[in-house]
Parts: structure tokens; sequence; C-alpha cells
């Protein structure tokens, strides 16, 4: 049985990737993984964001989505329950959001 993982990362995004692009440098992202173990969740968000023309620098942290409740504003930016709902409803990686380093400079 898998666990659903957050998964934080710290990122760069290419110039090819459908992802919406600003020039930062560095872009922040959550996602949500099924997997048996925070180990595999790590390597299968690196494979599917390596399809995305997405390459992690960076974990910034690993949390079973069940022990944690989601409701700050940071999870409302990443759209952390949305992107749960749709990886439970799926069984999928949810490559989730990524927002722009520039853009949290100014927040």
């Amino acid at each position: 049985m898998s666990k659903f993982w957050v998964v934080d990362t710290k990122a760069k995004i290419a110039p090819e990737s459908s992802y919406e692009q600003d020039g930062s440098e560095w872009y922040y992202g959550r996602s949500i993984v099924p997997a048996k173990s925070a180990e595999d969740a790590i390597d299968l968000l690196k494979m599917a964001l390596r399809d995305k023309h997405v390459e992690v620098d960076t974990i910034l942290a690993v949390v079973d989505y069940s022990h944690q409740s989601w409701e700050s504003d940071d999870d409302e930016l990443y759209e952390t329950v949305e992107s749960y709902e749709k990886s439970k409803a799926n069984n999928d990686v949810v490559t989730g959001v990524f927002v722009s380093g520039m853009y949290l400079e100014t927040e």
C-alpha cells in the first residue's frame, strides 16, 4: 500500500518545459507522490520532472500527507490539497505547482 508524500523541491526549469517561466534561476515546487517510502517518492518525482524538462537541485522536504494539516497560505499557493486529490484519484505523481524565486522574493 502506497502512502502519499508531499515533496518540496528547488529546481531549474529548462526553456523547452511547458511550465510557465519568468526568467528566475530557481523555482520552488510542491508535488504529491504515491510511493511506499520517501526514497521511492523522490526517485519517482525526479523521473516525472525529468520528463517535463525540470532538473531537481534540492529536495527541501518530504512529508507523509496524512501527518499534517494542509490549510496554510503556502499550502494554498502550492495547491497542496488539490494536487493530493488528483494524485489519489489516479494513483499517480502530480507535479503540482512551481513558484518562481523572483515571485517569492517580492512577497
